[in-house]
């Protein structure tokens, strides 16, 4: 059963994302950037996909879970994390997740990828994916981070030529997380924290 805070939380993706995709259907249509023709899904690319978005999940849980442990910058992430991205997700119901993780995935890929990706290239376009997931100053970690895991999905694409593995590892990895996160224990840093972020980076 669908909650009030999933409903409003989904409505927010929706605008969000189905923004993104307004964005780059027209930019893609004004620079005549076929994105479009590189959505053939095939068995060989969604399994790469999925096992991406696998192998990706695996490689975040032991650097945020492990690394933080040794790592100060690590140790920051995490605390971002739990401090402001884990309480967000904490109420959202399992249909919601799932509806949450897929067009995430698909939006942002199509948009950053599918576009700014052959308009600008790997490089930038991850920088501005990183940048996107910045929501205030001390998230500048997050968000550097959030552009390397850009980087990985930007090869993804330039290796198969086809937005469908990038868009089922992002899928992957949303989906596995945000479960991860609704289920998370708040820790003594988070505990105290009550306020909620209005801006969904996902």
């Amino acid at each position: 059963m669908w909650n009030t805070y999933s409903r409003q939380f989904v409505m927010r993706v929706i605008l969000l994302e189905g923004g993104l995709v307004g964005v780059a259907v027209i930019w893609g249509w004004l620079q005549a950037i076929p994105w479009h023709n590189n959505l053939t899904p095939t068995l060989t690319n969604c399994g790469a996909g999925v096992l991406a978005g696998l192998i990706l999940l695996a490689l975040n849980y032991v650097i945020v879970e492990y690394g933080s442990r040794y790592n100060a910058y690590f140790r920051t992430l995490k605390q971002l994390i739990d401090q402001d991205v884990s309480p967000i997700f904490r109420h959202i119901v399992l249909p919601a997740v799932i509806f949450i993780a897929i067009i995430s995935g698909v939006a942002e890929e199509i948009f950053f990828r599918g576009v700014l990706q052959a308009q600008f290239g790997l490089w930038l376009a991850s920088a501005m994916f990183g940048l996107a997931h910045v929501w205030r100053k001390a998230a500048f970690v997050y968000g550097v981070y959030a552009a390397i895991i850009g980087v990985f999905f930007g090869l993804m694409y330039r290796l198969s030529g086809n937005l469908w593995v990038p868009i089922l590892a992002h899928v992957v990895n949303n989906f596995f997380a945000i479960v991860y996160y609704t289920h998370r224990a708040p820790t003594p840093t988070s505990s105290v924290r009550g306020e909620q972020r209005e801006r969904i980076d996902l």
